[in-house]
């Protein structure tokens, strides 16, 4: 009778085996910790793109997986459970946040290469307002109690063999996966059902939650080295383009001036101005060569357009090495190369970077005393530095302002309006008033700037522009209440989120010498090609990479990484042309080849 009964008795229960019970608790909150991942990850489309993802089984394992793969590879390999828990809660759900509140403010999703900036973004978000949503503070929550819950309950300590089993287990799931996330007939199929309104890079992962899409960006920041025979081709493009001499004639000094978040707001027609903060501008523009560079990034980003205009590549390298470029071509010319950014070397790395990228000297706040970031330092010191350069060498400077760094306050802190408040909120219209007062000053000093040049002897052009738009309000509240388009799947959308000023001035002694009176409509390009436009103006053939950039340039004048976007024939389009896509991929080796070997002295 007792062996009958002992028979009888049930199996086993989750309840006796304290092991089963913690594994699978585990990975319960494993999968809610990726659940609210998700919920971060669908931002300002909220509830009913977080619903949509239900439609896609495939999109459900992509986000859960790895929140449960986490916890349990740290549960087998510590022993414990609650640093498990925290360990893939603090992780998912802190980058899940990071993405949550850079999509408020640069409307761009966070990836692994932001990490190479991370003592940068604090210092770039210090003074944003975020709207704190109730998904944070449930994910806060969640962690909260999920880590009181695992230390009181689950603690079973496995045995050293079951550790090892799971670990590798988990390990062997985790490298099984892995080709699931950068599978290109994975990707369009894995995304949720809400419509989006756009196929811009930030809305493409919001409709794939946040794991997914930011493990898959991996993709983009490994870059696959190109042959030894493509290489060896690709140099010997660059001999047969050859370097030009700028002939002694024609050194003109090249001094330019990239201005911070600069944007020309009544271009837009939704504001009626009360004061005519751009009149400075308009007027510099109607004597100059001017257009709009169509950069790659929207209210941060500076280096990007920097950079571009210093390089003119379309893609960026880290630049901690001596790196070819345009700077090191002019000082190889003969010119004296410097800078000054009234901002902090060790931002961006630019007290690194800058050397390496040519420049003789290049100064910062810290090597001037008593400076300050706004203007009326700026463009004194930046005049300065020409007075007292070497008169024996032709000039070639970069420097680059801080004022009209957002954020712009929503209350009030203008003395005077600049526009009529309308139908526009409160804070927007505060916002707005706060960011043109900068705006005003910059201008009128910018006016005041170009007239010194324009009484000098010495034949001189300027090079003005501006680095993205500026940051308004979360979500781009207050563009929305402008009724501006900046729905980057449509060309309008496009064209006003990525568009800033530019300007080519030169005065009579430059003219005189170059040839070219420096009027009229520049056109609109991305900023790798606006040292081209320079060099052509002058009537400079350049180096052998800027010619081979010219030969891109006359095929496609916009290359738009965040979108995908070029512009052939006058279209925008994400395909080339059969021509036109073989003369890029023959262009990208070139300029694989020009940025990671060195060649200069």
């Amino acid at each position: 009778m007792k062996t009958l009964q002992t028979r009888l008795k049930p199996a086993v229960t989750i309840k006796n085996h304290p092991g089963a019970w913690t594994a699978g608790a585990l990975i319960l909150l494993g999968i809610i910790t990726g659940l609210l991942s998700m919920l971060l990850g669908a931002s300002y489309l909220g509830w009913p793109m977080f619903a949509s993802y239900f439609a896609s089984p495939l999109l459900l394992l992509l986000n859960l997986l790895p929140p449960v793969l986490i916890t349990l590879l740290v549960y087998f390999a510590s022993g414990r459970a609650w640093p498990a828990f925290l360990a893939a809660a603090l992780v998912v759900l802190g980058f899940s946040a990071v993405n949550y509140f850079k999509i408020q403010v640069r409307n761009e999703p966070f990836v692994p290469s932001d990490f190479a900036l991370i003592e940068e973004a604090g210092d770039a978000v210090a003074g944003y307002t975020f709207t704190i949503g109730w998904s944070v503070w449930l994910s806060a929550a969640f962690i909260a109690a999920g880590a009181v819950l695992s230390v009181l309950f689950l603690r079973h300590k496995p045995q050293a063999r079951t550790r090892l089993i799971g670990a590798g287990a988990a390990l062997a799931l985790a490298a099984a996966a892995v080709p699931l996330y950068f599978s290109d007939a994975v990707y369009p199929v894995a995304r949720g059902g809400y419509p989006t309104g756009s196929d811009s890079k930030t809305e493409a992962a919001i409709a794939r939650g946040f794991v997914y899409p930011f493990i898959r960006s991996l993709c983009e920041s490994i870059k696959e080295k190109p042959g030894r025979d493509e290489m060896e081709e690709a140099m010997a493009q660059l001999e047969l383009y050859g370097d030009d001499v700028i002939p002694e004639d024609k050194k003109v000094d090249i001094v330019s001036v990239m201005l911070e978040s600069y944007c020309d707001l009544s271009k837009f027609g939704a504001l009626e101005f009360t004061t005519d903060v751009y009149k400075p501008l308009h007027d510099l523009l109607e004597e100059s060569v001017s257009g709009s560079l169509i950069v790659n990034t929207f209210a941060g980003g500076t280096i990007d357009s920097e950079r571009s205009f210093l390089t003119g590549f379309t893609e960026l390298g880290d630049f901690m090495k001596p790196t070819n470029s345009y700077v090191r071509y002019l000082r190889r010319q003969g010119y004296y190369t410097e800078g000054f950014h009234a901002g902090d070397g060790w931002y961006y790395d630019r007290e690194t970077i800058n050397p390496n990228l040519g420049y003789e000297n290049y100064y910062f706040l810290e090597d001037v005393p008593d400076s300050t970031r706004w203007d009326n330092f700026f463009f004194p010191e930046i005049l300065s530095r020409y007075e007292n350069r070497d008169k024996s060498r032709p000039y070639f400077a970069y420097h680059l302002s801080y004022q009209n760094h957002g954020p712009y306050s929503s209350d009030v802190y203008f003395t005077e309006p600049y526009i009529e408040q309308g139908d526009l909120s409160e804070a927007a219209y505060n916002m707005i008033n706060n960011y043109l007062v900068g705006i005003d000053d910059t201008n009128r000093r910018l006016y005041e700037f170009v007239d010194y040049f324009r009484r000098l002897d010495t034949p001189v052009v300027l090079v003005v522009f501006g680095d993205h738009m500026p940051w308004l309000g979360d979500n781009n509240s207050v563009y929305n209440e402008l009724g501006v388009n900046i729905d980057v799947s449509t060309d309008e959308g496009f064209y006003n989120y990525y568009s800033t000023p530019y300007f080519i001035w030169a005065n009579d002694k430059a003219k005189q010498a170059l040839g070219n009176d420096f009027a009229g409509d520049g056109g609109d390009f991305s900023p790798c090609f606006l040292m081209n436009k320079v060099f052509k103006l002058c009537s400079w053939g350049g180096n052998a990479y800027m010619k081979a950039a010219n030969s891109l340039w006359e095929v496609t004048d916009i290359v738009n990484k965040p979108t995908g976007y070029f512009r052939e024939n006058g279209r925008l389009t994400r395909q080339l042309s059969d021509e036109g896509a073989a003369l890029y991929k023959r262009f990208k080796l070139i300029e694989y080849y020009w940025q990671y070997n060195f060649t200069f002295t």
